[in-house]
């Protein structure tokens, strides 16, 4: 009797365990509160509810870090928003979603976004997720060949066409007088898996991938031999993106929103610890996977501010590559700097001296206004 009472014991802890795991939409993602001492990013007391948002979910992504983490650690409830996560196959996808109106938000993407704005969408860039974030890849004993850019002519170059650093490495060749597409063969290949398996087979002389698998690349045995950011510092990469009746109906929402990210911010500047826990359990993939994609030498930087001048820069990208084609769009009309600035504001109100946040607060001076 006394084993069947232990038995029975053991099996109720063990489900109240199991049951008491949240998921954003899932069991892939524990609702959780931020454990360690207490700190600017962890403040117990929720603030009153202002309302829902339905945010587009990528947890495997490390380029939605800020949105991920701020779920997985409790700030959006602390900050007062519900969030309830929609989860969706891809970028376009969740971009097609907002336009509809059936999400609020789309923490990923940005050639999308501006495509639509410039055809007149209803949709509106209100912060930041990831800035720069791309790298070069060839084969070891190419890697001098490929770092003198002349030598780029005639060669083929796979990439991935909605990539935002692809545009950027596209405006340098330029600029060098090389012309994408007639003196440089481009390989449009999506995604990074598939650019790294073709420059390790040798279908394509040199790549480009995004920074979330670096580590992938080397393991294949590849050389990474440029920064993009090097030639574009701080070019923007996935955006915070909403349709703008979201935001007129549920501004303080959003605000909320942003607060939770701004701390999420803080969370990947000064705890690394807990920043690579939350998107080991999120992504699936080992620590090396997540610390090169977070703080790697070639990681993107998880940014939560609209970064206004920088995305105007981009826009004129794709301008240049014709992938937009309404030269007369004027996508300034559809970046929001107000809800970044008024979230860390009130942050700023709680922490005025965290250099973290003060630091946040000078870049948005220098690029959203």
């Amino acid at each position: 009797m006394k084993k069947y009472i232990k038995w029975i014991s053991y099996m109720t802890i063990l489900i109240l365990l199991v049951t008491s795991l949240a998921a954003c939409g899932s069991k892939t993602a524990a609702n959780t509160s931020s454990t360690g001492s207490k700190s600017c990013c962890d403040d117990p007391a929720p603030v009153k509810n202002v309302g829902t948002l339905k945010v587009a979910w990528f947890p495997a992504t490390i380029k939605a870090s800020l949105t991920s983490i701020a779920y997985t650690l409790g700030y959006f409830k602390e900050e007062g928003v519900n969030v309830e996560c929609v989860t969706l196959q891809t970028a376009a996808d969740a971009i097609t979603a907002a336009k509809l109106g059936k999400v609020d938000i789309v923490p990923v993407g940005i050639t999308g976004q501006l495509q639509f704005i410039s055809e007149g969408s209803n949709l509106v860039i209100f912060g930041g997720s990831a800035m720069e974030g791309g790298a070069i890849i060839t084969k070891p004993e190419r890697a001098k060949e490929f770092s003198d850019w002349n030598n780029w002519k005639g060669k083929n170059w796979a990439t991935g066409r909605s990539f935002t650093g692809d545009f950027v490495v596209r405006d340098h060749l330029r600029k060098l007088g090389i012309v994408p597409e007639k003196d440089v063969k481009v390989i449009d290949l999506s995604e990074d898996t598939a650019i790294i398996q073709a420059v390790s087979k040798g279908t394509a002389d040199v790549g480009y991938i995004t920074s979330d698998s670096v580590s992938i690349a080397k393991k294949m045995g590849l050389s990474v031999i440029l920064k993009v950011a090097d030639l574009d510092p701080g070019y923007p990469c996935c955006r915070q993106t909403a349709n703008t009746e979201s935001i007129k109906n549920k501004r303080d929402a959003f605000v909320a929103y942003q607060r939770a990210l701004i701390r999420a911010y803080k969370v990947i500047q000064s705890d690394h610890e807990k920043a690579i826990s939350v998107m080991m359990k999120l992504t699936g993939q080992n620590r090396e996977y997540v610390e090169t994609g977070l703080y790697g030498d070639y990681a993107s930087k998880y940014n939560p501010s609209p970064a206004k001048k920088k995305v105007e820069q981009f826009y004129q990208y794709l301008v240049q590559e014709g992938v937009v084609k309404n030269k007369q769009a004027k996508v300034e009309d559809n970046i929001d700097t107000s809800i970044f600035k008024d979230a860390l504001n009130q942050i700023l109100k709680k922490y005025p001296n965290d250099q973290d946040y003060l630091g946040l607060k000078a870049f948005s001076d220098e690029n959203d206004n």
